[in-house]
Parts: C-alpha cells; structure tokens; sequence
C-alpha cells in the first residue's frame, strides 16, 4: 500500500519494523479552531529520527521529531500543545496558515503496545471499526497512566489495554461515549482528561475489469490508503506485473463466483469489465449482496441502460439509489488518469456524504 499517513499503512510499516527499532507514536488528542490534521491523526518516530506520517501540513513534524528524542530517553509519554495563535510560540514562528490549537500526546512503543497494534491492524483487515482511548492529561501522582491506550470495539468493549490493572480504565463511561459513534470525543473523568477515537477500516474497492485502463485507477485508489481489489477471470487481464498496488487479484468468472468472505467488506465497487454480459453480472451480484455504499459503472448512459436491463435487476429504486453511470464527475479529460481521477472524486465524496463542490461555493468555468 502507498499511502504513508493512514492508521492501515501507519500500522503494517510498524509491524513489519517492530523488532528491529524503538519507536514513539504521536496522537492528535485534541483541538480548538482550525488545523490541517484532526484528532485522531497519527505519526510514528523511530529511534533513528525517521518519521512517517502527519498530525499538520508538514510544519511541526520537525518539532515532534525532536520531543520524541526526549520520549526515547525517558521511556515516558509527553503531551504538547501547539497554539498557532500565540505570538511568541513555536507554531507562529513557522507562520502557519492555520489559526487553531492542538494537543499531541507522545508515548513510548512498549510490547503491550504492539500487541494493542496488532489486534487493531487484524480488525481493520476484517473491515471492523475501532475505538482508542487515550489520557493526554492526569493527576501528577499518576504520569504513568499518560503512555497507556486502551482499544475497544464499537459495541463498547474493551479488547485489550496497555495499562497494568484494567480497573484504571472507566468503562460505562467510554462503553456510552462509544454507543454515540462519534469520529472523535474529549471527555473528563475526575482528573483525568481523554480522548476517544474511532478507527475505521480502510475503504475497501473492488474493481471488476482488469483491462490497462484500471492500472491508474487502483494506483491513485492505492495512494489514498484504500484496500484494492481486482478480479478478472480473463488470462491476459489482470496481470499481477500490472497491478502491484492491488492487495488481492481474483481471477473468477461470475457464474463460478461462490460467496468470497472478503465480499461482505466491500465499501466500493466499479464496473469497467467492457463486456455488456459481464458488468451486467457483477452487478446481478452485487445487488445480491447488497452491501457497496457507492457502484460506479463505466461508459455511456445508454450503455448503462443495457447493462440494467441484461442484469434483470427489477428493484429500479436500488439502481437509482446505487449505480453511478455515467461513471465519475466532470472534470474534463479523457486520457485514464483523468478518468480515474473523475471516478475516484465521486466515489470519495458519496463514501464521506459530500456533495463534491467546489469548497469555494461556485462554479469558476461559468
């Protein structure tokens, strides 16, 4: 996978580097105002200064880099606030563009941590949501309970924790906090300031045709961290030398398709097989299975007509609620790049219910 700032790609580097480094992962705990990054955003440092991820635009990972030395030294979490509004502070001094505040909580990476990793990455592979908590802020008899986290599914059950004695973690409290499926939440309890954080599985795409035209599409679906897979039962399709950024390349014609487990996490799906008789029963399928928040289909509004109608889909309200034919939006272009480029916008947008306009409010090429 290409992305280098996800939770998914964060995590996979880290457990397959474990071993051989010491590491300290940095956490957006809180903010006020704007910020590039909003909490729950991550980074990880390694005991030889690299870094990978981004909690803001590139302009205080240098610092963080350098309060991780002292996290390294200490084997003890730090949290650090940085006020982009103070005058005299370390963000103003960088004249960032943003006029908000966050919290970075620091903590060492202990092997209770990568045991915590491990079960977070496995759930995120099965298409599970998450949830992590954090104490940024505590009494100062207790600076320990700053480097502990505590993962918990989304029903509001604890999994497993870094901290010695779980009674240290306030359950009814966060099992309520959880239920509200909020992205993210600051609660205090007693002394204790912490932050709860949803971790969501990566978008998982599924794209039927593995014809050269897909090659930019599961690229640039790569790049954003998203989970790709291929299928394609044609042998000079799909080629694995073509697609190295797939994370699975099924090679399965629709009439032998058995139910694949991996099927059921599918969040995306598009169909540009270019074959009427196949786009038609991949959607058959897909309808079946009813689970994709967004289907793109490839070509002309009269081509998906055709595909509609050899599908014998006749729940009409779900074509129209689904399927997105013509494919994309208009950005202009014809050349696979753009066009993945058009495809991969929308289906972003319908995944994040937005409305894909300019952030500006209007229309420029008028």
């Amino acid at each position: 996978m290409l992305n280098n700032h996800s939770h998914y790609s964060l995590l996979e580097h880290y457990l397959n580097h474990s071993e051989k480094l010491d590491w300290v992962i940095a956490t957006i705990v809180n903010k006020a105002g704007s910020s590039y990054r909003s909490p729950g955003a991550i980074m990880l440092v390694n005991s030889v200064g690299q870094s990978l991820g981004l909690v803001s635009g590139g302009c205080l990972e240098a610092n963080i880099v350098l309060h991780a030395k002292k996290v390294f030294d200490s084997k003890k979490a730090h949290y650090v606030v940085y006020d982009m509004l103070e005058e005299d502070g370390y963000a103003a001094e960088l004249g960032v563009g943003c006029k908000g505040k966050i919290g970075v909580l620091l903590q060492y990476v202990t092997a209770a941590h990568q045991v915590l990793f491990a079960e977070l990455f496995k759930r995120m592979q099965e298409g599970q949501a998450s949830y992590l908590q954090q104490t940024f802020l505590t009494d100062e008899s207790t600076p320990q309970a700053l480097n502990n986290i505590s993962l918990f599914d989304n029903a509001g059950q604890l999994l497993t924790t870094t901290a010695q004695g779980q009674e240290s973690v306030k359950h009814d409290v966060l099992r309520q906090m959880i239920k509200q499926d909020t992205a993210h939440s600051n609660i205090t309890i007693g002394q204790d300031q912490l932050s709860i954080t949803k971790i969501s599985a990566p978008t998982n795409l599924w794209i039927f045709g593995g014809g050269s035209d897909a090659i930019p599409l599961v690229s640039m679906a790569a790049q954003m961290g998203w989970r790709v897979t291929v299928v394609d039962h044609r042998s000079s399709y799909a080629r694995s030398s073509s697609f190295k950024q797939a994370s699975e390349i099924f090679r399965i014609h629709p009439n032998d398709f058995s139910q694949i487990a991996q099927f059921r996490q599918l969040d995306a799906a598009v169909l540009m097989t270019h074959n009427l008789n196949l786009d038609a029963a991949w959607l058959s399928l897909l309808h079946e299975n009813n689970v994709a928040k967004y289907i793109g289909l490839l070509g002309p509004t009269e081509r998906r007509g055709n595909v509609e109608t050899l599908a014998n889909i006749e729940d009409r309200a779900w074509l129209m609620r689904h399927v997105n034919g013509p494919i994309g939006l208009d950005i202009g272009g014809e050349l696979p790049e753009s066009i993945a480029l058009s495809i991969l916008a929308q289906c972003h947008s319908i995944l994040h219910h937005r409305s894909g306009l300019a952030l500006s409010g209007k229309f420029i090429n008028t």
